[in-house]
């Protein structure tokens, strides 16, 4: 999301259009008007229930200033200092976010008068220099991220205050907006599924709101990105927590001074909680819960303030429930400990812990042994060898109210770990982190290596000749001995840790090992044949987590879901399509996409199967070996455009290749050439006859320093140009 430009952006998009009247100046709007959508295309959002797919969603929640160079007035309403979503680059935030709401919000209302400034040269621009209340004059690029709306600005001027008396906004200008969470997600099926409120979408995003005595209903405080829910209708409808800003997420330390940084970690409300909380609205497509229908399809509240957040009652807090650091036998007893803290206006009437075992679902109450302050001890009995427990905290205070908190779990292993089985399994059989997450520890393991590494740099393990569930899993470690395929290790030390990249859960890995290659050219045991349908299950998925999958007979349903992944489906007999499967472009062998059309047919896709960004998908390793044979051409869409359409390319910004769609109404010589904002032709992607059609072509700019570029497509006399932004 991030736009590097410079105040000169303007001039040297007009010296490289000229010929292009409508680039020339920028079209003055209200920022209404770029939230609009057309009704016949929140009706066909409407009409679509759940049966929408993630790819329709984009094309219809935009209208034609997409992609336009506009100018509009607005307010900041966001503190540029406290924009957190960025990574920083040898000390310095790659970009900035900051919400605005439009002047005319004082006259014609604020439905549809707030947007998100993106801003990767936000020194040059003097955005990092505004404060709440300037009002500024912006000039920039109406450029979505995905379903993200969102404007990249060149310039921004400020004309003053909001409470300057000759703007005459009024006292109540920046107040937010008070809505239910039913306003902003609507429910779609029984099972809690929602959507955007897609009639409300447009005076939605962008928008300072306030939700008032909502419920705090599910929170994940696994990582230092933490995760909840609320909602204004005890679950009917929700809204889903997205941390743009840096005071409600935990992993900013390396931030510039000047920024404003935690000095403590951010915990949401234990849930429960009634609170009122102002946050501002946007379309992230960040789903946590999966909640939404498809998933992703739902629309997030981001509070920038600590005083946005007020919590006004919550039952008891369980906090720093401890797992034990090392791998129990069947002789120790494990001491817990959590932190249990109260409302200040109540007090604590007990606090226990309760454990199942895989052999005793019956729970067993411990009672505590030690209390120093608000910190408890809670010894767990020795229990038998291959013993998975899972236990968690209830408290419950004066007044009646009971909180249970997140389970932790572990596993009693009389000889140690052994086997990948030990460290994968988990306690239930389904999806999860393995019970011995975080552990350093000896052990005794004998694997093969399945994975090519000379491929893709990819280091998996099986030991397993059968393949069963939960016997592979990967290494996280860049000071191993040169690894191939077909190596026998014997690992006598680790530590087993979940990776996580960006925030999000990851796959299971050793890291910090200790080995030796015993033999190497071993025959690997090969890959474990499963269907998309059997996947689609995560309890399957997650038992083969590590280990070298193959999907046979495979349609490709969508070639492009973005960030270099694609979709497929194994093909039934009757031509009927099972569950979708994700691929990615994670090997350095394999691009975006894996090179291939929407409907081609192929023997087979494989790789090794991980569970990384919220779901499972596999890496495979190398095209000439992971994808089988093509067993029939794209299958076209019968549906021609009717239009020359130039589309934004997905995913903007990118790094290092993008698609770039575009639709020809007529057959004929089509040019699609790429420049730098000085006018200096970078590529040519497209040279010749077309037929009337959609099209699509990869841009990869592996060797391009990041800034921003111009596409330009040419056909007959017509000429269309877009901007798109690499950022490395």
């Amino acid at each position: 999301m991030i736009r590097r430009t410079t105040t000169f952006l303007a001039a040297l998009l007009c010296l490289f259009l000229v010929r292009e009247a409508a680039a020339q100046d920028p079209t003055v709007v209200t920022v209404r008007q770029i939230n609009e959508i057309p009704d016949d295309q929140v009706q066909q959002l409407l009409d679509a229930g759940t049966d929408l797919q993630s790819g329709d969603i984009s094309g219809l929640i935009f209208n034609d200033l997409n992609g336009a160079r506009v100018q509009f007035t607005a307010v900041i309403m966001s503190d540029p200092l406290n924009s957190g979503l960025a990574n920083q680059t040898d000390g310095r935030v790659d970009r900035i976010h900051v919400f605005v709401r439009d002047v005319a919000a004082a006259t014609e209302g604020p439905d549809g008068m707030g947007i998100q400034l993106v801003d990767g040269a936000y020194e040059t621009t003097g955005l990092i220099n505004t404060t709440v209340g300037d009002v500024v004059e912006v000039v920039g690029t109406v450029g979505p991220f995905g379903n993200t709306m969102q404007i990249a600005p060149e310039t921004i001027t400020v004309l003053g205050r909001f409470d300057d008396a000759n703007f005459n906004l009024g006292a109540d200008f920046m107040d937010p907006v008070v809505v239910t969470t039913a306003e902003v997600n609507m429910s779609v099926d029984a099972s809690g599924g929602v959507q955007p409120n897609w009639t409300n979408l447009w005076k939605m995003r962008g928008q300072f709101v306030e939700f008032q005595n909502v419920t705090v209903t599910t929170r994940d405080i696994s990582s230092d990105r933490p995760n909840w829910l609320i909602t204004s209708d005890d679950g009917t409808t929700i809204g889903s927590f997205y941390d743009i800003s840096i005071r409600f997420r935990n992993d900013r330390d390396d931030y510039p001074d000047e920024w404003n940084k935690r000095s403590d970690d951010f915990v949401p409300p234990v849930p429960g909680s009634l609170i009122n909380v102002k946050a501002f609205i946007n379309f992230q497509g960040d789903d946590p819960f999966a909640r939404g229908v498809p998933s992703g399809a739902i629309l997030s509240f981001n509070p920038f303030e600590d005083n946005h957040l007020e919590v006004l009652q919550s039952p008891p807090q369980v906090s720093d429930l401890s797992q034990p650091d090392f791998v129990p036998t069947q002789n120790d007893v494990v001491a817990v400990t959590a932190t249990v803290t109260t409302d200040p206006s109540r007090t604590l009437a007990s606090a226990i812990l309760k454990y199942t075992t895989s052999s005793n679902a019956t729970a067993v109450s411990v009672a505590p042994t030690v209390q120093n302050g608000d910190v408890f001890t809670f010894p767990l009995p020795p229990l038998n060898d291959g013993e998975c427990v899972t236990y968690f905290i209830e408290a419950t205070d004066n007044t009646g109210a009971v909180t249970e908190s997140d389970p932790e779990d572990y596993r009693v292993l009389a000889d140690g770990v052994n086997e990948i089985k030990d460290i994968q399994e988990t306690c239930d059989g389904g999806p999860g982190d393995t019970p011995l997450r975080g552990i350093d520890t000896d052990m005794d393991l004998t694997a093969i290596v399945h994975s090519n590494p000379d491929a893709s740099g990819f280091i998996s393990l099986q030991d397993s000749p059968d393949l069963d569930p939960w016997s592979g899993i990967l290494l996280n470690d860049s000071n191993l001995p040169e690894l191939h395929r077909g190596d026998m290790v014997h690992i006598t030390h680790a530590t087993i840790d979940r990776v996580s990249q960006f925030g999000f859960s990851q796959w299971s890995a050793l890291s910090n090992v200790t080995l030796e290659v015993i033999s190497s050219g071993n025959d690997i045991y090969g890959y474990k044949e499963l269907d998309t349908d059997a996947v689609a299950d995560e309890s399957i998925a997650k038992a083969h987590e590590g280990m070298l999958v193959r999907y046979p007979n495979v349609r490709i349903t969508d070639s492009d879901a973005g960030f270099g992944e694609w979709l497929f489906a194994t093909e039934n007999s009757d031509g009927s399509l099972q569950a979708e499967a994700r691929a990615d472009d994670a090997s350095p062998l394999v691009s975006g996409g894996g090179g291939f059309a929407g409907g081609e047919l192929l023997e087979h896709i494989q790789g090794i199967l991980v569970f990384a960004f919220n779901n499972f998908r596999i890496w495979p390793e190398d095209p000439a070996t992971d994808f089988g044979t093509l067993l029939n051409v794209a299958i076209e869409d019968e549906a021609l455009p009717g239009s020359f359409v130039l589309h934004q390319n997905f995913p903007n910004p990118f790094n290092p290749a993008t698609s770039i769609r575009y639709d020809v109404a007529r057959t004929g010589k089509v040019t699609l050439e790429v420049f730098d904002l000085l006018g200096r032709r970078i590529a040519t992607l497209v040279d010749g006859e077309q037929a009337v059609g959609q099209h699509t072509v990869r841009f990869d700019a592996g060797e391009l320093a990041s800034g921003m570029y111009l596409y330009r497509l040419h056909a007959g006399t017509q000429v269309l140009t877009r901007t798109m932004v690499l950022l490395k």
